[in-house]
């Protein structure tokens, strides 16, 4: 079982730290550890004692989303919002509830009303990324002019061109932001591609025909590449988000030059070793992999004999050189897809807690778990930190589609990255934090896309936008 403690600790240091109405601040703090039936009952309590409170009634509404109730966030927010009309961050989050119950002309006049407001850049990339991409994003050609053949109509004229093959995925940025290695199943099973970012030329790293290479991952200096090599799934492409089930009983990580030169096996054992990432210093790698169940009515340490799939999903360190192999996640439920801090000191990952997918963080060195995401409304998974280490990238499912996401690094803040028709996930960031690259099926086919964390959408692109909607 995951360790709760801190929960309640963070709980009163947040307490002893804010000022304000008590009752709202311990509604807070329920809020932020995953408690919003809690923090209802006490933003409701504030109320009781001062009905003219917008703050009471701004949070009711975010505890209320954070219950899926819409309804009753809607009313929360519409009370907060004749209250304190001039908030931006209450009229952003009563549209937002317009948004997602599917009233978009409610929502679309408060978002206008925001806009005319000349609000903060903070409020202005939040609304981006609720109504399409918060950051300019463009697709990055991964064909060559023979990946394409002709469609032609009956009477033979030709419609248009369409791509033999299936999905591009599993990108990832070199730390110079100069290269972009990713997997294709152009040729019916997945091989590493490597691509120059300034000339668009193309490389083939891997070719093994029985095999499938997928999620590649550079080293710090950004001379080598770790990726994983499994027996072929007859050309589908492999999940790319965290499922119980979804491991392979086969997976192998692999090391190699970024020229695809001197593969080797980094662990040349049999089992499912998944999701490789290099530590800061490039002399570690974190892994996925399976682990036997622990035995709890037995003596520490022991596991409990049989089915091969009595295991869980657990995340790893190991030396680059293959050594000191040392498991760091100990629970009866599947954690993957770990990324490690800038200061090496943590590694944050997905883990499942009641059949939901959240992200936490560990110690690199192991011991207490750290949960960051909470609700029920939706999984989380793939955590991406920023080069400074203040901010996670992630992948999310909470609006019943895969979009990408970005908070600070102790789970605060939330803001959405990217509302677009199509699933995102994979997200890889350049080491100066300005280019993301993820892949989507925004077009179809999975396809790699780039986006440039220095350009927000800006407010009269938003207008633009919101008069198209």
């Amino acid at each position: 079982m995951r360790n709760y403690f801190y929960l309640f600790a963070s709980m009163f240091l947040i307490l002893l730290a804010c000022g304000g109405d008590p009752t709202i601040e311990r509604g807070k703090a329920f809020l932020e550890t995953g408690d919003p039936t809690s923090a209802v009952q006490q933003f409701q309590a504030a109320l009781k004692q001062n009905p003219s409170k917008a703050e009471a009634y701004y949070q009711l509404g975010l505890a209320y989303e954070g219950l899926a109730d819409a309804a009753q966030a809607i009313d929360a927010f519409r009370n907060a919002a004749r209250l304190a009309p001039k908030r931006a961050e209450i009229t952003l989050a009563l549209g937002r509830a317009y948004w997602y119950s599917g009233n978009s002309s409610l929502a679309r006049t408060e978002f206008q009303n925001l806009l005319n407001g000349s609000p903060k850049e903070e409020i202005l990339l939040q609304l981006a990324g609720l109504t399409g991409d918060a950051y300019h994003v463009q697709r990055i050609r991964t064909e060559g002019s023979d990946d394409y053949e002709q469609t032609f109509t009956e009477k033979g004229n030709m419609m248009t061109f369409t791509a033999k093959y299936t999905d591009d995925y599993s990108p990832a940025i070199s730390p110079d932001g100069k290269w972009l290695a990713f997997a294709s199943n152009r040729l019916q099973n997945a091989e590493l591609y490597l691509m120059d970012l300034t000339t668009r030329t193309l490389q083939q790293l891997t070719h093994t025909d029985e095999l499938d290479e997928y999620m590649p991952a550079f080293s710090p200096d950004g001379q080598s590449i770790a990726f994983v090599s499994e027996r072929t799934r007859g050309g589908m492409m492999l999940p790319p988000v965290q499922a119980s089930g979804s491991d392979p009983k086969t997976a192998t990580i692999y090391l190699m030059d970024i020229d695809g030169r001197n593969q080797r096996p980094l662990i040349d054992i049999e089992g499912a070793q998944r999701a490789p990432v290099f530590s800061p210093d490039g002399k570690k790698i974190a892994f996925e992999s399976k682990a036997p169940m622990q035995d709890t009515d037995s003596e520490p340490g022991t596991t409990v004999p049989g089915d091969e799939n009595n295991a869980t999903l657990e995340i790893f360190v190991i030396h680059t050189d293959g050594a000191n192999k040392k498991q760091l996640t100990h629970n009866d439920v599947d954690d993957g897809h770990p990324t490690w801090a800038p200061n090496g000191k943590q590694i944050a990952f997905t883990g499942m807690v009641d059949d939901i997918y959240q992200i936490f963080s560990v110690n690199a060195e192991g011991g207490t778990v750290q949960q960051l995401t909470y609700g029920n409304t939706g999984s989380h998974y793939h955590p991406m930190f920023s080069p400074d280490g203040k901010r996670i990238i992630y992948v999310s499912n909470a609006q019943n589609h895969y979009t990408l996401w970005m908070m600070n690094s102790n789970g605060t803040n939330k803001t959405q990255l990217t509302n677009h028709i199509g699933a995102h996930f994979e997200p890889s960031l350049s080491k100066d934090g300005k280019t993301l690259v993820f892949s989507s099926d925004r077009s179809d086919h999975m396809r790699i896309y780039l986006m440039d964390l220095t350009k927000p959408v800006q407010i009269q692109e938003l207008k633009t936008r919101l008069a198209g909607l």
